[in-house]
């Protein structure tokens, strides 16, 4: 469990950012090759670099290019608060839908992250199937979880649609095809009994059978704990009420897009090996989102001198325990809380990245 995650978040997560490609570049016999953007986990190599529910490719266009460049913008597909609308409409007590948080914590990668980061791959595709047929009633941005492949096609046959209502099958399929590798592995461990029971090689007392059964709970657990552990580390450093979500894009690398980082992020304590570890490393989030290509070790190092500038010159700068910041998100997953919305921080006469558009006083960042 706790290697899945940290395969995810260590080395999978800096390792396609380019963490690591200066360092490879400089020092060629610190790292094997593969550990490299555009090498690691791609082709064949996602099955000895890094084997999860999601696609390697599918993620780093989710992640690296939409969330990092568009943080808090309504093409962020990572903003908890707007992918949880359904869930904020909908007449239950609120004790309720904080149960039904409880299934995505343990279920959130196969259920959401793997869809949604598909979606965003083929969308990126000219040529793709999503790309050229995508139905027009289903907004782009809108999250794909596991239950709309069901859910959508019947709405579309509702409405009449009924090319739209066989395009989700069609996609549904193609990306069945991309986690029945992860499905092979969760079930793996309940292999050996399997074989070795079905040629009467089983030598143990208790029954190949029972064994198996067993073996394969054991892995279905094991990928349940790695999903709470990677939810709490992961789905929480862009989302609360103290957090600021953006009508408008700006510029990367401008002065408005560093301000977001900070505006629009938390980090979780840091500092020592044993804290840095169990948060994946993704626990200096507002320095990964300003320099994404740093290895996790630059990060460790930088934070304090972000922490000072931010502070030198008032801008917002959080830091606050996991388990604290998970449930700032969950109140904001239920619609108990809601993000600051405004269009920039900066004031529009103060940069050169877009027109002049309203601002609200209260995202001022100074």
């Amino acid at each position: 469990s706790t290697a899945r995650c940290m395969r995810w978040t260590i080395i999978g997560h800096h390792v396609s950012h380019g963490g690591y490609d200066k360092l490879q570049r400089s020092h060629p016999e610190a790292l094997p090759k593969q550990y490299k953007r555009g090498i690691f986990a791609t082709g064949y190599r996602r099955f000895i670099d890094w084997l999860d529910w999601m696609l390697p490719g599918a993620w780093d266009v989710e992640h690296n290019k939409m969330h990092h460049y568009y943080l808090s913008e309504n093409k962020d597909p990572d903003l908890v608060e707007r992918n949880f609308e359904l869930l904020h409409a909908m007449p239950l007590p609120s004790v309720i839908k904080y149960a039904s948080m409880v299934f995505w914590m343990f279920t959130w990668k196969a259920t959401y992250y793997s869809p949604n980061t598909f979606k965003e791959l083929e969308l990126s595709r000219p040529r793709s199937l999503a790309a050229q047929r995508w139905p027009k009633s289903r907004p782009r941005t809108d999250p794909l979880t596991l239950f709309d492949f069901a859910r959508l096609p019947v709405e579309c046959l509702a409405r009449g649609e009924v090319a739209d209502a066989f395009f989700w099958p069609a996609l549904f399929v193609q990306w069945l095809l991309v986690v029945v590798p992860m499905m092979a592995l969760v079930a793996f461990p309940a292999a050996f009994p399997m074989i070795l029971g079905t040629v009467s090689w089983w030598p143990f007392a208790l029954p190949w059978q029972t064994a198996a059964t067993k073996a394969l709970l054991g892995g279905v657990v094991a990928d349940m704990m790695s999903n709470l552990h990677s939810f709490i580390i992961i789905a929480c450093n862009h989302s609360g009420s103290d957090l600021y979500r953006y009508f408008t894009s700006c510029k990367a690398y401008s002065a408005e897009w560093f301000l977001r980082c900070a505006y629009s992020s938390a980090n979780f304590e840091t500092g020592s090996d044993f804290v840095d570890i169990a948060y994946g490393w993704l626990n200096y989030q507002i320095e990964h989102h300003m320099f994404p290509d740093m290895t996790p070790l630059q990060y460790r190092k930088l934070q304090p001198l972000v922490k000072s500038i931010c502070k030198k010159h008032g801008v917002q700068y959080i830091q606050q325990n996991g388990l604290y910041r998970t449930w700032k998100m969950l109140r904001c997953a239920v619609g108990d809380d809601k993000m600051i919305q405004c269009d920039a921080i900066l004031p529009p006469s103060s940069t050169k990245d877009r027109s002049p558009m309203p601002v609200d006083e209260n995202c001022l960042g100074s």
